[in-house]
């Protein structure tokens, strides 16, 4: 690590001027408390974690070119949406923006994914948020092996499953049926 970085370490700010933590080279490393996250508590249990932070600012390639990137880890407790029952799922973000201050000439940055237009401070924890809301699980479920509800999932197996060694087709009736004409 370069003796450039400032590092922060436990307490973190409330609000943040990434672009100016970019200039002087800082790293923020601490937790956040997952009640200062609302739209995320609302997709968890009780007994969740506080979010683990380790972002890094600095200058990117260019004019006026700025980076924020680093790793955002915690453990949820959520709902199995197979079973309905509660489990812990570990959600990691690696966000990686480039940062900018408006009328700054992005013209060569249009084309890149993440650009975060900063004009004045922000709240740590939104952008935390944010970025942890991204990475979630769209459907939150246990693997199949460890899921109660698994008992009643059939699988299929190499060995066919049924003893004729073929699956019976469930409108194979309907097909007497059919009027020919």
């Amino acid at each position: 690590m370069s003796p450039s970085w400032k590092e922060s370490h436990g307490h973190l700010p409330a609000t943040i001027d990434p672009i100016q933590l970019a200039e002087r080279g800082a790293r923020l490393t601490g937790t956040l408390p997952l009640k200062s996250m609302p739209r995320l508590m609302q997709t968890c249990l009780e007994g969740s974690d506080d979010v683990s932070v380790d972002l890094l600012f600095e200058r990117g390639e260019g004019e006026q070119v700025f980076v924020m990137h680093g790793t955002l880890r915690v453990r949820l407790r959520m709902t199995c949406q197979r079973c309905l029952e509660g489990m812990d799922r570990v959600v990691e973000a690696a966000p990686w923006l480039l940062l900018t201050r408006p009328g700054s000439r992005r013209d060569r940055l249009d084309d890149e994914p993440d650009i975060l237009v900063v004009d004045k401070p922000l709240p740590l924890s939104a952008l935390v948020e944010d970025e942890l809301l991204l990475a979630l699980p769209m459907v939150p479920t246990h693997a199949l092996n460890e899921c109660p509800a698994g008992t009643y999932v059939k699988q299929d197996t190499a060995g066919g499953g049924s003893a004729e060694g073929k699956k019976k087709n469930p409108f194979a009736a309907l097909n007497g049926l059919k009027k020919t004409s």
